[in-house]
């Protein structure tokens, strides 16, 4: 097997396997907020003053947030390029669904890096790997 064969079945076992849905398996918060998006990828951009931007991946303003948090909830849960993104009205809500969503893609990886160790030693190319792997399942990792 090679690297690419690699990419390619662990991102169908991945599939196959079920992958968690950002923010409805991680977020049980019913008292939510509504904010309209463009139905693009977003991207987390600049922090200025404690302020934390969203912008598109061109580079468009969508957002200025005053927690990176709850900029990187409306991040993630706009891969779905929905133009209406619920998200909790409280802060520790959002802590809370963002960081077990982080742990998840964690855990992914590690399993991830675990699979590739055992077909190829060096693991050198990892990080590219992995990368290729999340970006054909439209995960990311903030």
């Amino acid at each position: 097997m090679n690297e690419k064969d690699f990419v390619f079945s662990k991102s169908k076992e991945i599939q196959l396997g079920g992958i968690k849905d950002f923010p409805d398996d991680f977020s049980t918060s019913k008292n939510l907020n509504i904010i309209e998006v463009p139905e693009k990828e977003l991207i987390l951009g600049k922090e200025f003053f404690g302020s934390f931007e969203v912008t598109t991946i061109t580079g468009d303003f969508i957002l200025v947030l005053s927690s990176e948090t709850e900029a990187k909830y409306i991040v993630y849960a706009s891969k779905k390029r929905k133009s209406k993104i619920r998200i909790p009205t409280k802060p520790e809500s959002i802590r809370v669904a963002v960081e077990s969503y982080e742990k998840y893609l964690d855990q992914l990886l590690q399993e991830l890096r675990k699979d590739y160790l055992v077909r190829f030693r060096n693991g050198k190319n990892f990080t590219s790997i992995s990368k290729e792997i999340f970006k054909k399942l439209n995960l990311k990792r903030l």
